[in-house]
């Protein structure tokens, strides 16, 4: 069985399912008969709700997979590593400018993102890099501090109800000239493709990297760039999406391997999937109101992120 098609095939089945579910009436014999209301929501609303399910499904099970090869950690992750908590404090910031732009939001956004991540993982080559099951209970220690720092300026300057907003993943709002920058995260997609040899190099160590003219700190600077760029295009479009970077390349890897080449197609489209099913129970178990597709994230990843520390731990203790 072709893998790839599989997923491919499972990925359309969703996207046509979600494009049929929501609270707005619509059929699809409406639409071709040229029913004007249901074209328009179509185009208006429900495409755009799809295809940024797929693009922000895909870019960060990516981000997260890129980010285990780069750390040499099953449990790395833009959630994990402070990335997203610092993403959320650089649109804090932005909002001290007068009237910001959704693009400066953005600058910020990847500026704090990529910042913390490189000095978190400075931190954890030189204290955890011996305990792989450390390295999340680290993170989320690290990203609070980020998150509490960015909640004590939120109160002071009265925008608690704004970081909030962001802290709630949701696609309920999403809908033309907004969803399209999201289409950025593409960029890592093709640079994990074009340079998938020299990453799966670079995972084997600094020493294996420099004997074969990998070009290690660039190359890893550059994929910490794509990664916090992908995470703010996230963060500013919809919001947080706990434990879908973890989650997904973990479970991939271990079924079909560490290969960036095999397994790279599998992880963006089974993050996309992912998505999709938690999106279309967000809109159906409490229709015809919408539950945030965050709760439904946190709920399952969390029990299932548990289980896999927990299976570390146990192999650690034994070996």
């Amino acid at each position: 069985m072709n893998k790839p098609r599989f997923w491919a095939g499972a990925c359309l089945l969703l996207c046509l399912l979600s494009l049929s579910i929501g609270v707005g009436s619509f059929s699809w014999s409406d639409w071709l008969s040229g029913n004007q209301a249901s074209q328009l929501l179509l185009l208006e609303s429900r495409i755009p709700r799809t295809i940024s399910l797929v693009l922000a499904g895909a870019g960060i099970s990516l981000s997260g997979l890129l980010m285990q090869l780069l750390t040499q950690n099953s449990f790395a992750a833009p959630s994990t590593i402070g990335t997203t908590d610092a993403a959320k404090l650089g649109i804090l910031l932005s909002l001290f400018l007068p009237a910001p732009t959704i693009t400066q939001k953005i600058i910020l956004a990847l500026g704090t993102s990529l910042f913390f991540s490189i000095f978190f993982l400075k931190i954890l080559r030189k204290l955890f890099s011996s305990s792989p099951w450390l390295l999340p209970l680290v993170g989320m220690v690290y990203g609070g501090l980020l998150s509490a720092g960015g909640q004590f300026l939120a109160y002071q300057f009265e925008l608690v109800q704004s970081l909030s907003s962001w802290s709630q993943g949701s696609f309920a709002m999403v809908q033309t000239q907004q969803y399209e920058w999201l289409f950025g995260s593409l960029l890592l997609v093709l640079a994990s493709s074009r340079l998938a040899t020299a990453i799966n190099i670079m995972g084997l160590g600094a020493d294996t990297s420099q004997s074969l003219g990998v070009p290690q700190k660039k190359l890893e600077f550059l994929i910490l760039l794509l990664i916090s760029l992908t995470t703010s295009l996230t963060m500013v479009t919809v919001g947080s999406l706990p434990f879908v970077g973890v989650l997904v390349p973990n479970l991939v890897r271990r079924y079909y391997g560490d290969s960036l080449e095999k397994s790279q197609t599998i992880t963006a489209l089974a993050g996309a999937c992912l998505l999709l099913v938690a999106d279309i129970l967000a809109r159906t178990i409490i229709a015809p109101y919408e539950v945030a597709i965050s709760l439904i994230l946190g709920i399952a990843g969390s029990l299932v992120f548990l289980i896999l520390i927990w299976r570390s731990y146990r192999h650690a203790s034994y070996s």
